[in-house]
């Protein structure tokens, strides 16, 4: 194990991140929630989105301060609704429209939930995914974010790095669950470089030149992150972005709390094909079972190694994280 990294039980890293947070006045259950999301990530491998995200959203409350109202539903047509978050923290928002969403979609079919007036970075999407999924349910879910991410041939940020959450459900739970970032980089794996003191790979981030970087506080200062598959990935981040303006969230903006839109599109594939989930089972095995490429032993599927990387953490009961971050959690205590 290298010497940047301290192995910690996963109960007294939850402990760790809720003593934390309940110093910044957020309530305890706001607490739980944050923590079992970020931490959840961490455990998938998603270190992007894992106790950094606590460390920063901590940030974020201290700067902002403790919510004191809980969100409202302000439109509301049966399978559609619109939720003013009300300066309420993004795992916790997020919970939220993801449970409406699944609740929607299972009374009509059909189900589009949307949320504005948040702040702190609402984490991964496959976590909200997986819930979709585990409730039989297909999904498609992203957010608007601050400006980050330039448009091809430009320097300027314009973009937020704009995620997408995709599931379908399998029988079996071996779900299909993709997450990405619509700019070659998430920016969470930005703060993880910082954090490590690694370099991103090229071609994923310029400095304030337009010059091509390496360095990851390059796009965390004054540089950009360059948009995913060139003008493929600027394309779907601008929808996400229209989206987002959609459902009340404020477009090309470079502030760092309370302009995103976050929606979720939740479908109850059995109201059209009751055995849905039974043929994605099928699918699903065909593709894991076929051929793999030279010095590979197995083909994996998005969301795959994360679910495998999860399993083995809770098996295992612990986890290897870096001492930097750490220190900073037990600072924060």
């Amino acid at each position: 194990m290298p010497k940047t990294q301290e192995h910690i039980k996963i109960d007294d890293l939850r402990e760790l991140c809720v003593k934390a947070l309940l110093k910044t006045g957020i309530t305890e259950e706001h607490a739980h929630i944050v923590t079992n999301h970020y931490l959840e990530n961490e455990l998938s491998g998603k270190t992007s989105h894992g106790m950094v995200r606590v460390i920063q959203i901590i940030g974020a409350i201290n700067a902002m301060g403790a919510p004191s109202e809980k969100p409202k539903i302000t439109h509301d047509n049966g399978n559609m609704a619109v939720i003013n978050g009300n300066m309420n923290l993004g795992p916790v928002v997020g919970k939220m429209v993801t449970e409406e969403s699944i609740m929607r979609a299972k009374e009509h079919g059909l189900s589009l939930v949307a949320m504005n007036n948040y702040y702190g970075n609402t984490g991964s999407m496959a976590y909200y995914m997986r819930r979709l999924a585990d409730e039989g349910l297909i999904g498609l879910m992203s957010c608007s974010s601050e400006c980050m991410v330039a448009a091809p041939n430009g320097i300027e940020r314009l973009l937020g790095t704009n995620p997408i959450g995709l599931c379908v459900p399998s029988i079996d739970g071996n779900h299909f669950i993709a997450d990405f970032a619509t700019s070659a980089i998430a920016f969470g794996k930005i703060l993880a470089g910082m954090d490590k003191g690694e370099s991103v790979p090229e071609g994923c981030i310029i400095d304030k030149e337009g010059n091509p970087s390496t360095n990851p506080k390059d796009a965390a200062s004054d540089g950009a992150i360059l948009p995913l598959a060139d003008y493929r990935g600027f394309a779907l981040g601008l929808f996400v972005e229209m989206i987002g303006m959609m459902v009340g969230g404020e477009v090309l903006h470079n502030e760092t709390y309370g302009k995103d839109g976050l929606f979720i599109i939740a479908i109850d594939p059995t109201k059209m094909s009751p055995d849905f989930v039974t043929r994605a089972k099928t699918v699903l095995t065909q593709m894991r079972e076929s051929a793999p490429a030279p010095n590979h032993d197995h083909v994996s599927l998005p969301g795959d190694r994360s679910l495998s990387k999860l399993q083995a953490a809770l098996k295992n009961g612990g986890l290897n994280i870096t001492d930097k971050t750490l220190e900073k959690l037990k600072d924060l205590t």
